[in-house]
């Protein structure tokens, strides 16, 4: 691997590994929708050099997440409730997608 900047690519990687879990995410059907402008607000933030967040821009997304007991509308996403990250977080059903993610894509790019 000589002549490759490790450091960009686990930059590149973990910028590719977060576009996948939202892909997942929206592909779940887990987030409220009812425009569908909560869903196409999420987008991914790199706060830290080695961790990626998707977060969204909608001013009542803290609302809406904070209140499982709502009654969602599940006419569009099948899955709609609040906490729709849950899953994908610690304790979640799908808490180590991330880390499968990454190690494969890392491997597909290194030939390992």
């Amino acid at each position: 691997m000589a002549g490759i900047d490790f450091n960009q690519l686990c930059a590149d990687i973990l910028e590719e590994t977060a576009i996948e879990l939202k892909r997942e995410i929206e592909d779940a059907q887990v987030v409220p929708k009812n425009t569908g402008e909560l869903e196409l607000s999420h987008h991914i933030l790199h706060p830290e050099k080695n961790r990626s967040e998707i977060s969204t821009s909608k001013n009542y997304a803290r609302r809406l997440y904070m209140h499982p007991e709502y009654d969602f509308n599940q006419g569009d996403n099948a899955n709609a409730k609040g906490q729709w990250f849950e899953d994908w977080e610690a304790g979640g059903k799908y808490e180590n997608r991330a880390s499968e993610i990454f190690i494969q894509k890392f491997k597909q790019k290194t030939g390992g």
